[in-house]
């Protein structure tokens, strides 16, 4: 009797209280459900990176960012022009040359955020007695100066403007305005285009500018200013009159050469097309003409 109690099996209804039962009580036990633990978990331990891991993905991600940084860059340059070599010999080029510096700047403003980054890039445009100018400032710095032109852009440009610019620039530029010629054959917005460059750096009232342009521009526009509507007594209306005249003049000139050629050549090759040749024969001449077939000898 005790073997066959010893070898009888459970019932599975006794096997499934047996299992709530022992699940019950370890979930009881197990400290990280215990009272507070709900609110305060216990920290769990992270597996540590093998050191061969770590350095793969930290090379990973340095080539992700370097790849995204040439996009920025290549993206951001776009468009932009650096700024042509200055040598310091022609004063009249170093207008330019700062001019392109700051197209430069503003179109690459995420590298030039501070001043002492725009110096540098500028010294490395410079060559000749330029450049050397500013060798010494640069290899050999006195710690105990501080300049202030290699720490402050106006600083630098003030300091390139003293030593490699004009000793007077006013008069410089009164003297080139003076000599602007006027293209007799060409347009007056050309002359006007050379004479704004020097316009806003001379102190020159309307009636002085009034009178240089007089002076220049030709005798077809000049005998036409009396009957304009523009307020002449202003430079900038003046300036609007004889820009009106002269496209009069121009627009003119072109109706009379159209008004001598008054059918275009691309007409004249479309009625070439449609007129028919008459030494060659037409589809209809083709199928009228009879076939000639070669005559065959009868047996």
């Amino acid at each position: 009797m005790a073997s066959q109690a010893h070898n009888q099996r459970p019932t599975p209804q006794e096997v499934l209280e047996d299992i709530q039962e022992t699940t019950i009580e370890d979930t009881l036990q197990d400290p990280v459900l215990q009272p507070g633990s709900l609110t305060d978990p216990a920290p769990l331990s992270e597996p540590t990176p093998s050191p061969e891991l770590f350095n793969r993905d930290l090379q990973n991600a340095l080539l992700t960012l370097a790849c995204h940084s040439d996009q920025r860059s290549s993206k951001k340059h776009r468009g932009a022009k650096e700024p042509d070599l200055f040598s310091g010999g022609s004063p009249d080029k170093l207008c330019a040359f700062i001019f392109q510096c700051q197209i430069y700047f503003r179109a690459c403003e995420e590298e030039f955020r501070e001043d002492i980054d725009k110096i540098f890039f500028a010294i490395s445009y410079l060559r000749g007695i330029a450049l050397d100018y500013f060798k010494p400032y640069v290899n050999e710095p006195d710690p105990l100066q501080d300049f202030d032109f290699l720490n402050s852009w106006p600083a630098f440009v003030q300091k390139l403007s003293n030593t490699f610019g004009s000793y007077s620039p006013e008069d410089d530029d009164e003297d080139a305005i003076v000599t602007i010629p006027f293209p007799h054959d060409g347009k007056a917005v050309n002359y006007f285009i050379q004479f704004a460059k020097y316009q806003n750096r001379i102190r020159w009232d309307d009636r002085s500018l009034r009178k240089l342009v007089k002076d220049t521009i030709p005798s077809r526009i000049c005998d036409e200013l009396c009957f304009t509507h523009e307020d002449v007594l202003s430079f900038e209306g003046f300036k609007r009159a004889v820009m009106r005249i002269d496209n009069n003049y121009w627009r003119r000139i072109q109706e009379d050469k159209n008004k001598q050629h008054p059918i275009h050549p691309t007409q004249m090759y479309s009625l070439r097309i449609l007129k028919p040749d008459p030494n060659q024969p037409t589809t209809l001449d083709k199928a009228a003409t009879p076939i000639e077939r070669p005559a065959r000898d009868c047996p």
